[in-house]
Parts: C-alpha cells; sequence; structure tokens
C-alpha cells in the first residue's frame, strides 16, 4: 500500500545564506517534463496524479527566483514519496543537497528529518 508525504513546505538549498544551485530555467524545463504537471512561466506549478493503489495526489508550488538561480521553492499537498524524489530531482538533489522549512513552524529539517514527519499521518508543516 503507497502512503503519501503530507507537507506544507519550502525547500532551500543547505546553507542558511544561499538558495538552491538549481538554475530557475533549468528546474523550469525539468519539471515540464514530469508527466501530468502543468507549469505557468511564472514558476507556478500543479501536478496531479494517482498512486499505483488508486489513490489521488496533488502538489501545488511556486519557483521563486533570486536572480537567474532559485532562492526556494515552495510545496503544499501530497504524493508518494517516489513523485516527491523527482521533484527533487528537477532541482538538482541529490548532487546538490537540500534542507526543507517549514514556515508555519519557523523550523529548518534535513530531507531524512521531513520524510520521516511528512509520512505521519499529520503530516509535515
Amino acid at each position: 500500500m503507497t502512503s503519501l508525504l503530507k507537507f506544507n513546505i519550502a525547500v532551500r538549498g543547505t546553507d542558511a545564506h544561499s538558495g538552491l544551485t538549481a538554475v530557475f530555467d533549468a528546474a523550469y524545463a525539468n519539471l515540464e517534463r514530469l508527466p501530468r504537471l502543468f507549469i505557468e512561466p511564472d514558476g507556478s506549478f500543479v501536478w496531479r496524479g494517482t498512486s499505483d493503489d488508486g489513490l489521488e495526489w496533488q502538489v501545488d508550488g511556486n519557483l521563486i527566483d533570486r536572480g537567474v538561480v532559485l532562492d526556494y521553492v515552495e510545496l503544499k499537498g501530497n504524493c508518494p514519496a517516489e513523485r516527491f524524489d523527482d521533484l527533487l530531482r528537477a532541482l538538482g538533489w541529490p548532487a546538490s543537497p537540500v534542507r526543507v522549512q517549514l514556515p508555519r513552524r519557523g523550523v529548518f529539517l534535513t530531507e531524512e528529518e521531513f520524510r520521516r514527519q511528512a509520512a505521519r499521518p499529520e503530516g509535515a508543516g
């Protein structure tokens, strides 16, 4: 049975003073290749799908740039862990590690800590 990760997060670079290493245009192109993902020129997107066992999922996101590179990416919704991996790969992960911010709680988590929290019934964020 597939479990969905539930989240309301910002994905950032690992350094507190720098953004992601992904370039906006490259991340945009990578996301655009994902099946059933619709992305606007401003970087806002929605991605919908159905898990192998019939659970519907949706992720709403927004690429926030700082010049050419991404500062962070806002993500809200739920999806299988494999699809979350696809999102992160579009942003340069795992070659460029990420950290996850829970904006409502004002805390930062490692990617591994985030996955543990997001897998709980109440999700992360």
